[in-house]
């Protein structure tokens, strides 16, 4: 099949899931309610969580450069920042494109003649290894708060999840990515770092919307919407999905219906601000524009 047809196709699904979804949503929640949620948020909280959602992304910037660094891409903290951003950018305005992370592996390769297998293994495993901090952190919760009771008799599935995540992930990197076994203990560090920055968002989002109990499985549900937004089925940013896994959840927790979506659409609108820092290294594709990386290795 057609790379165009496929990516067409992706798109199509992606953009059939979030409508679906915010058609759930929308008939399923006190619309009025949320709206007025949305609109009484206080503005100092949320400008307090955008700059946490920010620095879990110049964390996580800083992650993905280690896994650049083991494979000899040496790449200044500063350049590396900006080609994050503008890969957020292509994230959010590009869906089916070519993404932000085809982005870097392109010009990543054009710069320093690195295989993309190896590129892309890099930018793949940075994805994962985020994905098993939001597990491991959300089992964690979830054995604090009620999540363990609602789940009656699989409960012990979030025991299993805490005990097994890293040590599934180390033994997958081992055998699958070995290339990369240098970097994985930092990485996992700074991985639970930049989760639990952004738990620390959906807290200050809380704060806005003036909520003051069930924090903890607030925080449960919204690691459980993040490893779903993670999902290639869903658009960038989690659009839709997230608020679904909210509405879903709120009614088991029995948390409030208005701040739970409240919290996953003010987390996205968030995330969409925060890509468009990205506009401003639009040119960074040029190589002569690159005079803060280390010279590439040809």
């Amino acid at each position: 099949m057609d790379k165009r047809v496929k990516k067409g196709l992706k798109l199509t699904l992606q953009i059939a899931i979030a409508a679906f979804a915010i058609y759930y949503v929308v008939d399923e929640i006190d619309v009025e309610e949320l709206k007025s949620s949305l609109l009484k948020a206080n503005i100092g909280w949320l400008l307090l969580a955008l700059l946490a959602f920010n620095a879990s992304k110049i964390l996580s910037a800083i992650r993905l450069n280690h896994f650049f660094k083991a494979i000899e891409i040496r790449l200044s903290e500063i350049y590396n920042l900006k080609l994050y951003y503008l890969g957020m950018l292509y994230n959010q305005f590009l869906p089916g494109g070519i993404g932000g992370d085809g982005y870097k592996v392109y010009l990543l390769n054009k710069i320093y003649k690195k295989p993309v297998k190896q590129l892309l293994a890099a930018t793949l495993l940075d994805r994962i290894s985020g994905v098993v901090a939001l597990g491991f952190l959300g089992c964690g919760l979830g054995l604090l708060g009620t999540a363990y009771d609602a789940l009656e008799g699989y409960g012990f599935l979030l025991w299993l999840g805490l005990v097994l995540a890293f040590p599934a992930y180390y033994v997958m990197v081992h055998y699958i990515f070995p290339t990369y076994k240098k970097v994985s203990h930092i990485t996992n560090i700074q991985a639970i770092g930049v989760q639990s920055l952004q738990v620390l968002c959906a807290f200050l989002i809380l704060k806005s919307l003036g909520v003051e109990t069930g924090y903890v499985d607030y925080f449960t549900l919204f690691l459980l919407s993040s490893v779903l937004a993670a999902l290639p089925i869903s658009l960038p940013g989690g659009f839709g999905v997230r608020e679904l896994t909210m509405t879903i959840g709120y009614e088991i927790f029995l948390l409030n219906e208005s701040a739970s979506v409240a919290l996953a659409s003010l987390f996205f609108l968030i995330t969409l601000v925060s890509s468009l820092i990205g506009i401003a290294y639009l040119k960074i594709g040029k190589v002569e524009t690159i005079p803060d990386a280390t010279t590439p290795k040809q």
